[in-house]
């Protein structure tokens, strides 16, 4: 008997290799069960309803891009928007969630003040100061103005109108002050004089057939 032949079964220089067996399909059902039974087991979680932010914002501010983030960020929570005029801030400052309003330069918001905070605030940005004058008036066509040219008209004051901007007119009689930025454009329009206010507010209120808005 030769020993070195090979053992039968095997080819000649190739290594043995165990085969597995195949599941039964008993056993893959009875696994299939357990998966499902824990499955079931596993209580899923409840879906939470969160009430609606809503965001308060007033004339000339533009809060879309803001809402389109929100919407693709926080799926689960709605977000509403909502003009407020400018006599309705102070109520809008406990009324919303959020409120984007404009201050006076260098000022912050009422209730932000860190001695006796009530609310939270941050400042995004600045705002453009505009000069408004009628279309027709002899500024309409610069493209910009100084400080020398304001001379050329009466400015006029108006609710929106900072201390810290050049000194308008006032009113002989306080009661003839416009109550709000659209009733100033609106005496504008008359050439009664030019209104300075922030150039986002402006362009939102104003008409290009009776103003013309200069930066």
């Amino acid at each position: 008997m030769n020993r070195n032949a090979p053992r039968r079964g095997a080819s000649k220089g190739s290594p043995l290799r165990s085969i597995k067996r195949p599941q039964s399909a008993g056993k893959k059902a009875g696994a299939a069960s357990k998966k499902q039974a824990a499955a079931k087991a596993t209580p899923k979680p409840e879906r939470v309803e969160l009430p609606t932010l809503q965001l308060g914002f007033v004339r000339g501010v533009a809060p879309s891009k803001w809402a389109e983030r929100w919407a693709r960020a926080v799926r689960e929570q709605p977000l509403e928007l909502v003009p407020v005029d400018l006599h309705e801030v102070e109520n809008a400052r406990t009324e919303f969630d959020v409120l984007l309003e404009r201050v006076a330069p260098g000022a912050i918001p009422a209730g932000s003040e860190a001695a006796a905070r009530t609310r939270h605030a941050m400042h995004l940005y600045n705002e453009t100061i505009a000069l408004v004058v009628p279309a027709d008036h002899e500024l309409a066509k610069l493209g910009e103005i100084d400080l020398e040219d304001l001379s050329l008209l009466t400015l006029l004051a108006h609710p929106d109108h900072f201390a810290e901007w050049p000194e308008p007119q006032e009113w002989k009689d306080p009661s003839w002050t416009p109550r709000n930025a659209k009733a100033t454009l609106e005496l504008v329009a008359t050439g009664l004089g030019g209104a300075l206010m922030a150039q986002p507010l402006a362009r939102h209120l104003s008409n290009k057939r009776v103003h013309a808005v200069i930066p």
